[in-house]
This record gives C-alpha cells, structure tokens and sequence, in this order.
C-alpha cells in the first residue's frame, strides 16, 4: 500500500508557509504524495470548513518547487464548475515544472449554492464532467487538437506543452454509483472520501470485475488521539480511522482486504506542531507496517 497526506490548505488555520513544512516532513518521512483540496466560492451556510481555502493549483505548485519526489494530487477539484481547457493547461504547467509528479484527481461537486456563484449548472454537471474529461484528455493527446461537442468545441487548435508523460493519471473522486461507474470508464483511478468499509469494499469489487486496472484509493481522516466512528460532513457521515495504533492498523488491514491500493491520510488540527507530531506518529506506527 502507498500513502500520500491531505494538506490543510482550507479551514484558514494553517498559514502558507507551515503547509511547506509540513509537504517537507512528509517527503522526509517517505509518504508518496501531498493532497490539495478544492472549493472557489461557497455560500455563507458551508463556510465551515471550506469557506477558506488556498487554491490547490497554486498551492500545489509552491509545495512542488520545494520538494523533488512528492506527487503532487488535488483531491478533488471539481471539474464541472471549471474551464476544462484552463484547468488542462494548469495541471499540465504543473506537470512541466515538476518534472511529472501530478495526479489530478476530478470530482462531480455536491455544492450547489457554489455552482451558482461561478455560473455553472449544477443539473448538468454529469454531462458536463463528462464532456470536458474527454476534452482534456483530446487536450493533451493531439496536436492541433479539434473537440466537437455539446458544451465544447475545438477546431485545429494548439494546446502545448503536453504533460511531461504524455498524460496525467485521473483519478475519479465520488462515493456515489455514478462516480464508480465513471472512474471504471473514464479513470485511471477511484478516490472517495470518507467511505465506510461496507460501500468501499462494494465499490471496489465492482471495479475489480469490471476488469479495469486502476488504483483504489481511499480519502479518509485519521486521529492518532482519540477514538472516533466517524463525522458529518458535505452532507453525509464520513469513516474515520481512529484509537490506537493496533485498532488503526486492524482498520486499515480491513480496508486492504477490500481491495485499498493507496490510502490518503487526512491527519488536522488546528496547530502545526500538533500536525507534525501526528504524522511523525503515523509513519512511524502505521506506514512502517506496511513498507
């Protein structure tokens, strides 16, 4: 199993410069990858806790200049409420500049006052998502590119410079059938949030039989203090991983046996050091278990 650690680049508690501390322990300690999150503009009634939030693009860039082996992933952003050509071109440029460390991973949305700030259509954004991964992936393929569609449209265009690999790994961000459905057919890789063992190991069978190759990752927060079940969040309860070392490592066997690749760690509190020490915690009591 390979690891990555979710930055707390929202909730407006964690300043810029200590989000580069932290990317720096985790390349230290050998996690594979740093996670950033993504809203724009949301509603003043979910403004806890991602009314604050650095741009992941950029934040991601600024964690890339100071590390050399960390991937670099968003997680999610959400593509139907954003310029599928911009976004291409971003994480491209991101891939340029760090030498082929990017993971993008893409996610439906479930804010709808945020669509509605950004002018998007929340009723659409299936098809949209759609449409636009297609483009993207036309974006970074051909040259001149030409895209025909319903939302889009192209014709002998140049998009350069293609990423450093040819393409980035999308990896489909979703609990929901729909979004399974979509990484078994569009993604190199599924990534939830929060997901519950039951409907994790239900989705990833369903990958499995699909006879699709792709990574099963898993989101999830993990408190090395407490003992916790879960916690509401975007609208639905989210697993947690919690107790002690023993109960955690029981957790995340059980997670593997259904199928988990690639576990990305959500470990927050409102202090830095705090943060630190948790990390330090996991790589040494869960991640070594596992190398």
């Amino acid at each position: 199993m390979e690891f990555g650690y979710v930055a707390p680049n929202y909730g407006g508690r964690i300043r810029p410069s200590e989000l580069l501390e932290i990317a720096e322990l985790c390349e230290d300690l050998g996690f594979d990858s740093v996670w950033a999150t993504d809203h724009i503009i949301m509603p003043k009634d979910l403004k806890d806790p991602y009314g604050e939030v650095l741009e992941p693009f950029v934040t991601l860039a600024s964690i890339g200049a100071r590390t050399e082996k960390l991937k670099l992933g968003t997680s999610i952003v959400v593509l139907p409420q954003r310029n599928p050509i911009l976004l291409a071109k971003q994480a491209a440029t991101l891939d340029n500049f760090s030498n082929g460390r990017v993971i993008l991973g893409l996610g439906a949305g479930w804010a709808q006052g945020e669509f509605a700030n950004l002018g998007a259509s929340f009723v659409d954004r299936g098809r949209v998502y759609d449409e636009s991964l297609r483009l993207i992936e036309a974006l970074w393929g051909e040259n001149p590119v030409s895209f025909a569609g319903k939302y889009f449209n192209l014709a002998e265009s140049i998009f350069l410079p293609k990423p450093v690999h040819g393409r980035i790994p999308v990896w489909i961000g979703g609990t929901s059938a729909a979004a399974v459905g979509r990484a078994i057919r569009l993604g190199d890789g599924w990534h939830p949030v929060g997901l519950g063992l039951k409907d994790f190991s239900d989705g990833a069978q369903r990958i499995k039989s699909s006879g699709r190759n792709i990574t099963i990752s898993l989101r999830i927060a993990v408190d090395m203090r407490t003992r916790d079940t879960g916690a509401e969040a975007g609208g639905e309860r989210r697993a947690i991983l919690s107790g002690t070392r023993e109960e955690i490592l029981s957790q995340l066997h059980a997670y593997e046996e259904a199928g988990l690749d690639y576990l990305c760690a959500s470990i927050l509190h409102p202090a830095t050091e705090d943060i630190k020490a948790d990390i330090r915690k996991f790589s040494s009591e869960v991640m070594a278990s596992f190398s």
